[in-house]
């Protein structure tokens, strides 16, 4: 349970101080202290009655490591106090041994050493918990912890109960459930910190107290106690900001859509009375005009074309993409004209735009159109000691040395346009980068650079038996 001052005021570093023991616990304790030094005043009574001297003492260990370790800074008077009991009960008592007196003589001091042991030890284990708890409590980011067999919440930190909208106090009543409502994320999360036992950064949303949810971070470990400790940091914000840029972006590119389907259509219009003033004329001076016109008008629709293409950059998450299936797809939509393509590719996923595709289709295509007496293109890779190069090459003329920094900028392109810029800015986005190392006159050669984090091999069960 959490102070009231913990709850209610700000602790500066000066002021962190462990959590106290609750008034129960210290209560129980102070009981079983007062009963254990009671219990062995009858047992030494008895014992020396009796004609016992060898087993007593031992009793009044028990006292001892009590009030040692439940009140540390009064353990020495409290040893001391108990160590006189017991001489006072053997001079008392006990008959007039000489040697009976020398060994209680040796029990009192064995008393008051180790309740002065227990006590060092209780003091700097607390001190050690004191730290602890004050980046606990006073820590900028949310903590929390729970039972992992009941799921109850076992404490809490201010930041996390500000974050949920809770008073701390009110959260020790709550159970994971209550804050972590839908049932297959809940579970999802505690399967992995079960299966783990070490988990961060998974994305939670927990339900507040005015029934509204929010999105946070969590990283979470287990303790050596049967529960949970869990820190917190609130993305609501991020969220709902990337949901309204999200949303935004949908309205964009509706409005992008409708307005370049109108343009292209009335483009479409344009170029087709363009040809009928060609065919219904035959001044030179004027046909020349009307291909003039006809040329603008299609870079027009050129450059219109682009912005599809280029809107869709970065709409939808990176994802793994696996090359071989990559290659495949885009050239199932070229027409090849009889050009042999090669794929010397390992199983290997590259995290990428959902565009990717797009970045191979115009590589096949550029060396098919502007490679002048195109045979063969091969797709492989190289891999060094941290990063791939995925290298598309082929066997025409290449590209001139001058060109090859030109050929990936926007206002150069041929034919089509726009189609190795485009490549570039796709590959950017997941931090992947391309450049012409061929040598001209010997064919073109692309390199797709891939950092180490932004490629995995794959392994499957069949090339491992195939291994075998």
């Amino acid at each position: 349970m959490i102070t009231d001052q913990s709850i209610h005021e700000p602790v500066s570093e000066a002021t962190m101080t462990m959590r106290p023991l609750s008034r129960k616990k210290q209560m129980l304790y102070d009981v079983c202290s007062i009963s254990s030094i009671l219990a062995a005043i009858v047992i030494t009574y008895f014992s020396l009655t009796s004609g016992i001297y060898d087993v007593f003492p031992y009793f009044y260990l028990i006292p001892i490591i009590l009030i040692a370790f439940s009140r540390p800074n009064m353990s020495i008077y409290g040893t001391v106090l108990v160590g006189w009991l017991y001489l006072a009960l053997v001079f008392v008592i006990g008959l007039p041994n000489t040697r009976l007196y020398a060994v209680a003589t040796v029990w009192f001091y064995i008393f008051v050493s180790l309740g002065v042991l227990i006590s060092t030890y209780s003091q700097v284990y607390r001190r050690e918990g004191e730290k602890s708890c004050g980046a606990y409590y006073n820590s900028q980011a949310g903590v929390f912890s729970y039972d992992r067999r009941s799921l109850k919440i076992t404490d809490a930190n201010k930041k996390f109960a500000h974050i949920i909208r809770y008073e701390c106090d009110e959260l020790m009543q709550k159970s994971l459930p209550d804050l972590i409502p839908d049932r297959v994320e809940r579970e999802s999360f505690i399967a992995k910190v079960r299966d783990l036992h070490r988990v961060g950064d998974i994305e939670v949303r927990f339900r507040a107290w005015d029934g509204s949810m929010r999105w946070a971070l969590v990283s979470a470990a287990e303790t050596g106690e049967p529960g949970i400790i869990c820190t917190v940091v609130d993305i609501t914000d991020n969220k709902l900001s990337q949901e309204a840029l999200t949303q935004a972006n949908k309205k964009l590119n509706l409005l992008n859509n409708v307005t370049r389907h109108d343009i292209l259509n009335q483009l479409t219009a344009l170029l087709g009375y363009l040809e009928l003033s060609k065919q219904d004329t035959k001044d030179p001076h004027l046909l020349k005009y009307l291909m003039k016109e006809e040329q603008a008008a299609n870079a027009i629709r050129n450059q219109i074309l682009f912005t599809r293409d280029y809107q869709n950059i970065g709409v939808h998450s990176p994802q793994w993409q696996n090359i071989a299936e990559i290659v495949s797809l885009a050239m199932a939509s070229i027409d090849l004209h009889q050009v042999l393509v090669n794929v010397k590719m390992p199983p290997l996923e590259i995290y990428a735009d959902p565009l990717l595709e797009k970045v191979f289709y115009n590589l096949i295509d550029n060396s098919i159109r502007h490679g002048e007496q195109v045979r063969e293109i091969t797709i492989r890779s190289e891999e060094s000691d941290d990063s791939r190069d995925i290298i598309v090459e082929d066997n025409g003329m290449g590209v001139p040395d001058k060109e090859k920094e030109r050929i990936f900028r926007r206002e150069y392109f041929k034919n089509t346009g726009f189609g190795l810029f485009l490549s570039r800015e796709i590959l950017a986005i997941t931090n992947l980068s391309i450049k012409e190392t061929g040598k001209y006159g010997n064919g073109a050669r692309f390199v797709i650079h891939v950092p180490r984090e932004a490629y995995r091999s794959l392994v499957t069960p069949d090339a491992d038996c195939s291994n075998e």
